[in-house]
Order: structure tokens, then sequence, then C-alpha cells
């Protein structure tokens, strides 16, 4: 294999956007814009949490402003507190445990499996007690988790389960959107998602229409209609403030209206960029299957991943080497800025402050020790996808002594 000079090389790195804009999405957020009567809460919210419900297959839908404030809103709708625990993955992003964290109840981490590497469903049920009310389960890098399995443990000691499915909008399990199979599911729309809502954005699914109803409650400071008729508009008040939930402040979880009506349209396309990312997925991972040392996610039968990442383990100790002596090869001769994401969240001193540093996960740990997470976006080119595997399967070969395979 030909050995490419630092002097041919432009440096391949990870890019903000995951999914742009088309023309008519851009004609429409000047549309929305020009004549819409307000941008803030309105008609265009309504009918994508309408048309989200009914994509996913959910008992309802209620968009909010982040994934973060639709994990905030299911742990108080689930009805959290300092007396419960909460089971969930140490291997995942912050957000995924800070507002059950918020509540006062015990975090309890949960391991991965060492093939999906997506939170185990033996790991869960070891660690279910009677104090357990809610199990988070996080469809990381658009793996959907074992949810038969996972939903078995919760519903034998009627445990509320939280899909976080932040990676994975429109991923299906057994032939269900993940967000449907629990009790509540959280989206995000952020700019690095597959869907994106202008930047930030979030959808949370419910299984009941009741929580529905009542996020709807919280998401407005309270703001809600008063029932009945009233002879004078503005008497009481022009706006009525209602306790959303019993014992509970309001928040402030809006989604503009701006937001809304692109969230609309990139939905009806979903599907199309999840296939999409599959197919450059499998054409990316073939490239290194004479490669065992470098392992990508598994993905079970009745498991459809979405691939918002491309995550991969590197085991390198055959040859002496680890993952960061692969890293630094790539980025410092071969041009490609791989990371290294979601630090397990018992060792970080956010949660190690609170009381949450101690952890029995040796395979989020084995996983996160070894990862590597290449540059991954929508539509990249063929060419591109080439010759990253290239400088990769390059770098690799220079880490095990070979110059050609």
């Amino acid at each position: 294999m030909a050995t490419t000079t630092d002097q041919q090389l432009r440096l391949i790195e990870p890019i903000g956007v995951q999914t742009r804009l088309n023309e008519e999405e851009e004609q429409t957020l000047l549309r929305v814009l020009r004549e819409a009567k307000t941008l803030a809460t309105g008609t265009e919210g309504e009918a994508f949490e309408k048309e989200f419900a009914e994509f996913v297959g959910s008992g309802g839908a209620v968009c909010v402003n982040s994934c973060s404030s639709a994990l905030e809103l299911s742990a108080i709708l689930s009805g959290l507190g300092p007396d419960d625990e909460v089971i969930l993955p140490a291997h995942t992003f912050v957000a995924s445990a800070v507002p059950f964290g918020r509540t006062g109840a015990t975090l309890r981490w949960a391991d991965i499996d060492p093939h999906t590497r997506v939170i185990s469903a033996d790991s869960i049920a070891s660690l279910v007690s009677a104090k357990t009310k809610v199990i988070v389960v996080v469809h990381l890098y658009g793996l959907p988790c074992d949810m038969n399995a996972i939903m078995a443990v919760a519903d034998k000691q009627s445990i509320q389960v939280v899909e976080d499915c932040a990676q994975a909008p429109g991923a299906r399990y057994h032939g269900r959107r993940v967000g449907s199979i629990g009790h509540f599911g959280c989206f995000s729309f952020h700019t690095q998602k597959n869907i994106t809502t202008l930047g930030e954005g979030g959808m949370l699914t419910v299984r009941d229409p009741r929580h529905a109803e009542a996020a709807r409650r919280m998401r407005w400071m309270g703001n809600w209609p008063f029932e009945g008729e009233r002879q004078r508009y503005w008497e009481p008040a022009m706006g009525n403030l209602v306790e959303p939930i019993p014992g509970r402040w309001p928040g402030n979880y809006c989604l503009g209206e701006p937001n809304a009506a692109i969230g609309r349209l990139l939905l009806k396309r979903l599907d199309n960029i999840n296939q999409q990312h599959c197919e450059q997925a499998e054409y990316f991972m073939a490239k290194f299957h004479d490669y065992p040392e470098l392992s990508f996610q598994a993905v079970p039968d009745g498991c459809e991943h979405v691939y918002h990442l491309m995550a991969a383990r590197y085991d390198g100790q055959q040859f002496g080497k680890t993952s960061s002596d692969l890293i630094s090869l790539l980025f410092e001769k071969y041009k490609v800025k791989t990371i290294v994401q979601y630090w397990p969240l018992n060792r970080s001193e956010l949660f190690q402050k609170f009381g949450f540093g101690a952890a029995d996960v040796p395979e989020s740990d084995r996983f996160f020790d070894n990862m590597i997470s290449f540059p991954w976006v929508s539509s990249m080119p063929i060419e591109l996808l080439d010759d990253m595997a290239s400088r990769t399967r390059q770098a690799m070969d220079e880490l095990c002594g070979k110059l050609s395979r």
C-alpha cells in the first residue's frame, strides 16, 4: 500500500452541522419569519407535535427547546424524589444523567454490552432494588438498546423507562420506532444530530397522553387557558397561571415557531437521511474487514442503526499500542482528526462531587479507554470516505510494523 506524504494531505476533521437545509426548507423558514402571527409557541409547534407523535407511534409529543429539557420533564413527570433510585448507563452524554440527579434521586451506573456498546439489560437487572423507580436507556451512537429485555425487567417491578433517543431519531427496534417503547422518549434536534431545528430543539414523547398535557402546563411558566367562557377576555386577568403538577414549579422549555417549521420538513426526509447514514457507514466499515483490531458496534437482528456517529474500538495491545497512539498518529501525520467521546460519568469531577463516583462498569471502561470516533456527517462523498479509510489503514499498518497487508 502506498504511503501518503504530509504535503499531499488536507485535514479531515469533525464538522458541527450534521444535516444542511435544502432550498425548500430555507424558503419555508423565510415564509414563517415573514408571515407567522407569532414566532413563539403557535400552530407550527402544534403541527410538529402531532406529526412527530404519528411518526414515532407514541401516545403524544411535546416540542421543547432541547433534549435536556425533555429529559428534565421526564424526570419530573416520573415523580422521582430523594428516596428513589435511577439506573442509567455510565457511558453517555452528561445530559442523560443531570436532570435525574437534580431530583435528589440516587444514580446507579449500569454497564454496556461489550458488542453493541449500549446499556446492558443484564447490568440493569443486577442493579434493580425496591427503590428503583426509573431506568434511563440511551440509544447511543444511533443503535437501539435491547428494549424487549429491558422492558421485561422494568415491567416486573413496575419501573418507568425513559428512552434517551437524542442520537437515534427514526431508528427502529423490531419494527417499532425508538421513543414509543418506554414510558417517555426524549429527542434532540441539536445541530449535530441527524435532524435539526436550527441548532437547538427537542421533543418529549409519552405513552400516556395525560403526561403530554402535564408537560405543556410545565413548559411555559404555568401559563394555561382559563377553563370555560369568560364575560370579559381581560378578567380576572389576560392569562391564567396554574400549578402544572402538584408541588412542582413550572419552567420555560418552549420551542420557537421557525424551529418547529423546519423540524416538520426535516421529519419528512428523516428516513432518507438515516438511510444515507447507513449506506455510508456500511461502505466505510467494509474497508476494515481485515483489520480485526478495529471493531465497530454490533447490530443485533431486529435493530436498525441510524449511525449518528462512527465510533469504534481499537484493540492494539497485541502490537503494544493504544488508541491514543492511533489517534495521535492519525492527527499528526495522516491529518485525520478523530476524537474520544463520553467519559464514563462516574469518573468525572461533577458526579464525584455529588457522590456518584462509584461504579462497576468494566465494559464501559474498556470501550472508553480504547475508543476512537471518526469525523462523520450526512452526505459524505465516497471519495472522502475512501480517503479517510485509506489514511486510517496506513496508520494502523504503521503501528503494527507492516507497510502493507
